[in-house]
């Protein structure tokens, strides 16, 4: 009786010794991408878009997935400002969008915005638009969530 109490304690002491292994939560770390947005809903990213300003203060930014592109036209770019809310459409003097989805590319831009929220060393913002193919206007394109973050310029 006396070794099977001094087992029972024997064990009660070893369980209480050991430590509980921690569970390690599963890597929900959604992935960021440098740029990214919804072509007519389906997802478009692009790790390395492209941005550039030119000598007559206008900024390029390109965005290219599998043949599928995204060009935005931002015209005075040193004079815009965080949290400003910049046009896209075609025919403004501002800024304009261009997507190309299937080798088709729409270039009538009927409406659309992009809004930065950091201007410095690099650019980070959100935008959408709607555009055109100008030879079919019936069949309209839709950028939508789209954000790019820290792209260099």
């Amino acid at each position: 009786m006396k070794k099977l109490l001094f087992t029972c304690l024997a064990i009660a002491v070893t369980f209480a010794t050991c430590k509980k292994e921690e569970e390690t939560p599963p890597n929900n770390t959604p992935t960021t991408y440098a740029f990214s947005c919804k072509i007519d809903g389906a997802d478009f990213t692009d790790n390395n878009p492209v941005a550039s300003v030119n000598a007559s203060d206008v900024l390029m930014i390109d965005a290219e997935n599998g043949g599928n592109t995204i060009r935005m036209v931002i015209y005075n770019f040193s004079y815009r400002n965080v949290d400003e809310e910049i046009s896209l459409i075609v025919g403004n003097i501002i800024s304009c969008a261009f997507v190309t989805k299937d080798g088709i590319e729409y270039t009538n831009t009927q409406s659309g915005k992009l809004i930065f929220s950091k201007i410095d060393a690099k650019l980070s913002g959100t935008f959408e638009f709607i555009s055109e193919d100008p030879d079919n206007v019936a069949l309209p394109v839709e950028v939508s969530e789209g954000e790019f973050v820290d792209v260099a310029y």
